[in-house]
């Protein structure tokens, strides 16, 4: 098969799948209708989940094995060389790299792997503090009312100032509170 037609084919193929995983995988609300194996699927999809944690992990462990199994075998190992001036074979011993690699190699991956996992936390701290500050700030549901309560109306007073003496008083109570309104009458 031309190399063109495979890319075209599964550029085709990953744009419909794409539209597809858009459509019955990724909606929330679709997520608890799906099989288990979808649900993870859709979490992937997602980033409920962070790979990248897990991921980091096991390379940490494969790594520091393995630099302790290679530094290990270098205890054992060396290289031979020959002179072509002396005419003689020598032997050269790789126990003093093997050591130092066994020392220092762990120490090495374990502060790289810190370095980076420091920002893998960050970021899941940060997505726990969110779905906390979430859950805290939903409006709570609304209680229907047993049974209603008319509503009383708010009274509001109306201020106005006596035209006689200037005393403030509440045109909705009544006149002035000094009675000027009478006295001026009689």
């Amino acid at each position: 098969m031309n190399p063109i037609v495979a890319v075209s084919i599964g550029f085709v193929v990953a744009l419909v799948g794409t539209i597809l995983a858009y459509i019955y995988i990724i909606p929330e609300k679709k997520r608890e209708s799906l099989p288990k194996f979808f649900q993870f699927v859709a979490d992937v999809f997602n980033f409920k989940q962070l790979l990248l944690e897990s991921i980091l992990k096991a390379l940490y462990v494969f790594n520091t094995i393995s630099v302790i199994a290679i530094g290990f075998f270098m205890l054992f190992s060396g290289t031979s060389s020959y002179s072509f001036y002396s005419h003689s074979y020598g032997f050269k011993s790789l126990a003093g790299y093997g050591l130092l690699l066994m020392i220092f190699g762990p120490i090495v991956i374990r502060l790289t792997y810190e370095a980076l996992m420091m920002f893998v936390i960050l970021v899941k701290n940060t997505m726990d503090i969110n779905k906390k500050l979430n859950t805290c700030h939903k409006e709570p549901a609304v209680q229907p009312a047993e049974t209603a309560q008319p509503v009383a109306e708010v009274y509001e007073p109306h201020y106005v100032f006596c035209t006689q003496c200037g005393t403030k008083y509440d045109e909705k109570q009544g006149g002035c509170p000094n009675q000027c309104e009478k006295n001026a009458k009689n």
